[in-house]
């Protein structure tokens, strides 16, 4: 039995564990896919620990595997009895104590076995990339070696760019009805993004529990972070990306790139006509946030492919694409900015929309901080406390923001001067802080909601004054609306 002290190898025969988890993985997608959580989450988790046993069979003992055994159940119990947020966290938990002790975690004592389990169920999912990496590797090493190394070179660009193309047809129709036109039949038969997605997720869990690393890594993994400093800060899965990975990457997410800023710049920036079926802003509203995930999707490919000290920070032809790229990142998240409001302009504001215009902001200063990082060659660390810095400060400006009058006022000036119609109910769920733009829309306002919105103001204006009849429940904002009261008593009736 390994020491806890040491650090965890690489697991010596990956292959068999990988075909075990896999075949869970696919009973996992019969059990969850188009079906509603229940007992079938208790029969997911126990085929996991059935696995488990049988990946840890060659040095298992009855007696350990009888006291592992005793926080599979407990965990198991809890879900049998209800499937919600706190019995999924404690079959997970069961379950993963129990792999820490089937893994000689006892050995060593509870506090390691607990955060053995701490490491299967925080870092476990994430072994599957490096892991897979090194069974396709020692399956490729078969061949003859510019084979296996023209394969492995093209796999991460080619999958990364699937990716970004995926969020691309999400955000932009153009390239959907592209996508759509070609015979995918004739290359991959009926994809399903969703439950190619769900069955990956199953593969990820299942392989975390089927092939733990050893019950030591996560100590090992704990006194390396305490003991690094900021700039040794080394992004995950960076040893996969070789110099002419990341070259390759590189130019085809620029390439790739390049049609989406294409497309938006001949029909979202120069407001040219939309082929027909596809309008403006269905164009505005399907692209904002696919975009964000695309751009933070592409920020942590830059984090790892320009590492400090990294093959791909040394070369000067690989910066180039990469500053070329965050370009064209910057461009992207600008684009969905002005999506967002042109579907403002035509539906209004709402919290969502402004924090999301917000959360844009900060995407598109984290992107030029990258390239800051880039050009004065600073380390991943100099990028994560400037970016923290830059989010304290926002959080700190918002918590002076009123947001809900903000969002009001917006749409009452917005109704005024467009003459459109006030959503009034969203305007009454805002709260207080929504009386004064709701009295400036009932001036001229004779509609159904009259009333309610009368009774509405009332019952808040009531509240408000009775709490502010308290001292300890002062603020000054709510003594502005009471100032504001004071003028305005009364809804205003609708012009005659």
């Amino acid at each position: 039995m390994p020491t806890l002290n040491a650090p965890a190898p690489a697991i010596s025969h990956p292959g068999p564990k990988l075909v075990l988890a896999a075949g869970i993985a696919l009973i996992g997608d019969h059990l969850f896919y188009g079906h509603a959580l229940g007992i079938s989450l208790a029969v997911f988790l126990t085929l996991i620990a059935a696995a488990a046993v049988v990946a840890a069979s060659a040095q298992l003992r009855w007696r350990t595997g009888v006291i592992a055994l005793f926080p599979l159940l407990a965990g198991l119990a809890s879900i049998v009895e209800t499937v919600s947020p706190l019995s999924v966290t404690s079959g997970a938990a069961g379950l993963a104590l129990s792999v820490a002790i089937l893994t000689g975690g006892l050995d060593q004592g509870v506090g390691a076995t607990i955060r053995a389990a701490f490491g299967i169920l925080l870092t476990g999912p994430f072994d599957l990339p490096p892991d897979f990496y090194d069974v396709a590797r020692r399956a490729v090493g078969r061949w003859h070696t510019p084979r296996a190394a023209f394969l492995m070179g093209w796999l991460i660009p080619v999958a990364l760019c699937a990716a970004f193309a995926g969020l691309f047809s999400a955000a932009n129709p153009l390239i959907a009805g592209w996508l759509s036109d070609i015979p995918w039949s004739a290359l991959i038969p009926s994809p399903d993004l969703p439950r190619i997605l769900l069955l990956l997720s199953l593969l990820a869990v299942a392989w975390a529990f089927v092939a733990p690393r050893m019950p030591g890594r996560w100590d090992v993994v704990g006194t390396a972070f305490a003991r690094a400093t900021p700039t040794d800060i080394v992004p995950p899965l960076s040893g996969l990306l070789t110099l002419t990975v990341i070259l390759r990457c590189l130019i085809l997410f620029n390439l790739l790139f390049a049609v989406q800023s294409a497309t938006d710049a001949t029909y979202l920036w120069a407001g040219l006509a939309l082929p027909p079926g596809v309008t403006h802003a269905a164009y505005a509203h399907r692209g904002a946030y696919p975009l964000i995930a695309t751009a933070l999707l592409a920020a942590g490919f830059v984090l790892v492919a320009l590492r400090p000290g990294g093959a791909g920070e040394r070369s000067p032809a690989i910066r180039i694409l990469v500053c070329l790229w965050i370009g064209q990142n910057v461009l992207l998240v600008a684009s969905a900015m002005l999506r967002l409001d042109l579907y403002v302009e035509a539906y209004g504001l709402s919290l969502l929309r402004l924090a999301a215009l917000i959360w844009m902001a900060l995407v598109g200063v984290g992107l030029a901080l990258i390239l800051a990082r880039i050009t004065l060659r600073r380390g991943n660390g100099w990028l994560i406390r400037t970016n923290a810095l830059v989010l304290a400060a926002t959080l700190y400006a918002c918590a002076f923001a009123d947001f809900s009058s903000t969002v009001a006022e917006f749409n009452a000036a917005h109704r005024l001067d467009a003459e459109q119609a006030f959503d009034l109910p969203y305007a009454m769920s805002l709260g207080s802080a929504a009386i004064p733009a709701v009295d400036r829309v009932l001036i001229d306002y004779d509609g159904p909601l009259k009333e309610r919105a009368r009774l509405w103001r009332w019952r808040l204006a009531t509240d408000l004054r009775q709490r502010m009849g308290d001292w300890r429940a002062w603020t000054f904002r709510d003594q502005r609306l009471l100032d504001y009261l004071a003028v305005h008593p009364d809804a205003p009736s609708p012009a005659r």
